[in-house]
């Protein structure tokens, strides 16, 4: 009898206690579980309404064959969407989510998660560059990048183009899609007139009015890329790059794709070859890529525009030196083929109106029939 007292009488209470406090605390979850999931409903529409003012009754909703999209919620009230799409910026993911009213207008976005640079990428959820899309259809005409943040800022834009595909499927609307400047006016903005024409070792090629010509060329940038790219190469009829511009491609947002922004394509532009271009750092692949590319078409360009070498008027005196005239300057050269001098072929010294490049230019097209003359 002592060991049940001693026992199993204290197990008994102390089970008993445990059922009473379980059961009450199952009670007060019940009570509390409404008022905890109505705060958090609460809380989240708050965070809808930044977007979308004046939507309410939230409810989640299904959406069908779009890609990228993290979430989406029709107001109970008519007033709109909110959808949460995302996109690859520069440190990776970059989550945008947008209000889009019953007009298919943007009425607000806000940038979510994502790992953009401080102080760089961030900028795109600054009021400064979200506000320009209040108003804004599908086409998203007139939305500015960032100077700096062009990465993060097309990916901010790639994700509101996910969701008004999604807020299209949802509506059961179609939406069209930002309008996309073609490559050749790109390259050549003045010009309106382009007409295809034949180049055998070209994926294509457009005679660009009176300007020059544009010359598609297609292959490989990263390696482990989905696929192939594009890169259209302007050259103007002097056979210098026009511009260079990238058509499309599989190389990974963020990365490989820095080789195919404007701020580094614009490094061609007026020359005649990729020598001399850098790389970019962790996009090494696809800047080669490139210049191989560039390098393809402008060996190809003489059959559109004709050979365009400076006419080199070159004397070799006997004791090996040479004096060359090329497009108005002379070049001295020595007998061990290095250039000793350069000056105006009017037999003036002053070089301050020329321009180094056509200084260079001069130089190399020199040396190049110098040693074209020595049979090497």
């Amino acid at each position: 009898m002592n060991a049940v007292k001693q026992f199993v009488v204290p197990a008994v209470v102390l089970t008993v206690i445990c059922l009473v406090v379980s059961a009450a605390l199952a009670g007060t979850y019940q009570v509390t579980e409404p008022v905890i999931e109505a705060a958090k409903r609460a809380e989240a529409d708050a965070s809808r309404v930044v977007v979308l003012p004046g939507g309410k009754d939230f409810k989640e909703v299904t959406v069908s064959g779009v890609d990228n999209i993290v979430e989406a919620y029709e107001a109970g009230n008519g007033a709109g969407y909110v959808i949460t799409g995302k996109s690859k910026g520069y440190g990776g993911d970059l989550q945008v989510m947008a209000g889009i009213d019953k007009d298919g207008k943007i009425a607000g976005v806000k940038l979510m998660d994502n790992n953009e640079t401080q102080g760089i990428g961030s900028k795109t959820g600054e009021d400064s560059y979200t506000s320009q899309y209040k108003g804004k259809d599908s086409t998203l005409d007139g939305v500015t990048a960032i100077s700096g943040a062009t990465v993060s800022s097309k990916a901010f834009e790639a994700a509101v183009g996910n969701i008004f595909q999604a807020y299209g499927a949802l509506a059961g609307v179609e939406v069209a899609g930002p309008e996309m400047t073609p490559p050749e006016t790109i390259i050549f903005p003045d010009v309106t007139d382009f007409t295809e024409v034949a180049l055998d070792g070209a994926k294509k090629a457009i005679k660009a009015g009176d300007a020059g010509y544009v010359i598609v060329m297609e292959g490989q940038g990263y390696s482990h890329a989905a696929g192939p790219m594009e890169i259209y190469v302007g050259v103007g009829m002097d056979g210098k790059i026009a511009g260079v511009a990238a058509g499309t491609n599989s190389e990974t947002a963020g990365i490989g794709s820095q080789a195919l922004e404007p701020e580094y394509l614009k490094a061609y532009t007026g020359k005649t070859s990729p020598d001399g271009i850098d790389n970019i750092s962790g996009a090494t692949e696809t800047s080669v890529g490139v210049k191989k590319l560039v390098r393809a078409a402008m060996e190809l360009a003489p059959a559109l525009i004709g050979d365009t070498t400076p006419k080199v008027d070159l004397t070799v005196a006997e004791d090996g030196s040479a004096s060359a005239v090329i497009a108005g300057l002379r070049v001295e050269i020595d007998a061990a083929g290095k250039v000793t001098a350069v000056a105006p072929a009017d037999g003036t010294t002053d070089l301050s109106s020329v321009a180094p490049e056509a200084v260079k230019e001069a130089m190399d097209n020199a040396l190049a029939a110098y040693t074209a003359s020595k049979g090497a």
